[in-house]
């Protein structure tokens, strides 16, 4: 018993001492050498794994609302898991209405039912393109777009103070525009789709590659924002999930460009067919009417078309242009797009930029307080309004029918509208 007591105190003294060191080694260990840490890290990956899995069942389903519950959920346990926030991509689009798998069906068959019957006419100068115009408004009704959306994403009440975009009464009662607000706001509308849209682009965008998103000197402000652009490495999703950004893009387009270029014929935008009734005797029976159309003409364009550094760059008219970029991008990544897939989209998409690509990017340099970009875009859709402007004022001019302030009234409105020459304002 003797050369016992030595051995139980020396275990007794271990054991003592082993509850005295373990906080010391656990405090002073990293999360990957802490025994407790990564015991937490394998649970909180298994929640998460859990989590993705009863969203992808619910998902396929058909119950979108608690599978993007569950795919956030996920994402917020594990915000690098990149098949979490692919994920939370697909729910969002499935709860916006756009189910991945009837969408390429739809589009299939609507660029089989256009080479069938083609009816879109190419458009002509100082036109936008009837083609493009008619293919993203047949896009618009695919993904279930519809007036509540654009209501959505218009000014309250489609006005600002006394301007009306569709107004019930005056000459323009018949052209009704949607008077936009821009694009961050409409990203956070009422319209379910829209919201739903934007908040896929917004879970998915850390794990995009660089070379599909609209970076550089303008980006689009979501793609080069912190949230999107992360310093540590993040697990990369391509494939399937190049489609959901093309996707969401698009239908953001599509809304965008719906009511920046509203039109009611399908090709030409009712903001470019304005000028031509100011010359309608039986609309405007007054020099002074005359005049207050113009003017609110001018208030008009400059709300759809802004060129003030800031708004340009915030515009929804911009922001469509970026979209479509992004998709185009996507499309060229993608391992395979079929063409029954992709035709119709990227010929609308090729027409738009080509359009663009003649005056120059509409996210071009800046000087002073005007965005150099946008002016010459707003230059080039309102050049036919321009072109009628200038015949109706010069006459005006000509006949002695205005007084100073009527003209200066009257050259200041058309200035808004283009910065093209004008000899007959240019001249005291």
């Amino acid at each position: 018993m003797g050369k016992r007591v030595p051995q139980d105190r020396t275990y007794q003294s271990f054991v003592s001492g082993l509850w005295l060191l373990l906080p010391l080694l656990l405090l002073g260990c990293s999360e990957s050498t802490n025994i407790m840490g990564l015991i937490a890290a394998s649970s909180v990956e298994q929640d998460a794994a859990a989590l993705l899995s009863r969203s992808r069942i619910r998902m396929d389903s058909g119950d979108y609302e608690n599978a993007l519950r569950d795919a956030e959920a996920a994402v917020a346990l594990a915000p690098d898991c990149g098949a979490c926030a692919v994920q939370a991509g697909y729910c969002h689009l499935g709860v916006a209405g756009l189910d991945m798998f009837q969408l390429a069906r739809k589009m299939i068959e609507e660029n089989a039912t256009e080479e069938d019957e083609p009816t879109l006419r190419p458009a002509v100068d100082g036109e936008e393109s009837g083609n493009a115009s008619g293919q993203l408004g047949s896009l618009a009704s695919l993904v279930g777009l519809g007036a509540t959306d654009y209501e959505a994403i218009t000014l309250p009440g489609n006005r600002l103070g006394d301007l009306e975009g569709a107004p019930a009464t005056g000459p323009f009662r018949a052209l009704p525009v949607y008077l936009p607000k821009n694009a961050v706001e409409a990203r956070a509308s009422d319209s379910s789709t829209l919201l739903h849209i934007a908040r896929a682009v917004a879970v998915i965008c850390p794990f995009m590659p660089a070379n599909v998103k609209v970076l550089g000197d303008n980006p689009d402000i979501r793609h080069a924002g912190d949230s999107c652009v992360r310093e540590q490495d993040v697990e990369r999703t391509y494939g399937n999930s190049l489609f959901i950004w093309a996707v969401a893009h698009l239908v953001e387009a599509i809304a965008f460009h719906q009511v920046v270029l509203y039109t009611q014929d399908g090709a030409i935008p009712n903001l470019q067919k304005r000028a031509a009734i100011l010359e309608n005797r039986s609309e405007i029976t007054s020099l002074t009417e005359y005049i207050k159309a113009v003017k609110d003409l001018a208030s008009v364009v400059d709300i759809i078309l802004p060129t003030e550094i800031a708004a340009a760059r915030a515009s929804m008219l911009t922001a469509m242009f970026n979209d479509l970029q992004t998709v185009s991008l996507a499309f060229q990544h993608m391992a395979a797009v079929p063409a029954d897939l992709s035709k119709g989209i990227v010929d609308a998409i090729a027409e738009l930029q080509g359009q663009k690509d003649k005056i120059g990017s509409s996210g071009g340099s800046s000087t002073g307080e005007k965005h150099q970009g946008a002016v010459a875009f707003k230059d080039q859709l309102t050049e036919g309004m321009a072109t009628e402007l200038k015949k109706q004022i010069t006459s005006k001019i000509d006949s002695g029918a205005l007084s100073e302030q009527e003209r200066t009234d009257l050259c200041s409105a058309y200035r808004q509208i283009s910065t093209q020459s004008f000899a007959s304002c240019d001249t005291p």
